[in-house]
């Protein structure tokens, strides 16, 4: 996935009061590849951005969310507990060792 880049100030419009300025902000969005800051009464309101963006600012957080949940995990605790453990059924067994065959 080829992304422009996030670096370069986005373009800025006036809010769009008709559909058809809309579409026209949509174009400029995907022809352009760049975000758009929509406007209201002079003052930063929205943006538009495209789809590529958006899935890259996504994985950004969830990688982020992974990163607050591991700072919250006692690594050392959590070396020592048994790898069998909270395993359910196979608690107990080691963890390569085969599922028994159900009865036919």
């Amino acid at each position: 996935m080829t992304v422009p880049s996030l670096l370069e100030e986005p373009g800025r419009v006036d809010e769009p009061q008709a559909a058809q300025e809309y579409a026209a902000v949509l174009t400029q969005v995907v022809a352009a590849g760049r975000p758009v800051i929509v406007r209201r009464n002079g003052a930063d309101l929205a943006a538009v951005v495209p789809l590529e963006h958006l899935e890259l600012v996504r994985e950004i957080l969830a990688h982020q969310e992974v990163e607050r949940s591991a700072a919250k995990i006692d690594w050392t605790r959590a070396r020592e507990i048994p790898a069998h453990r909270n395993r359910g059924s196979r608690q107990g067994r080691q963890p390569f060792e085969p599922e028994e065959e159900p009865a036919s």
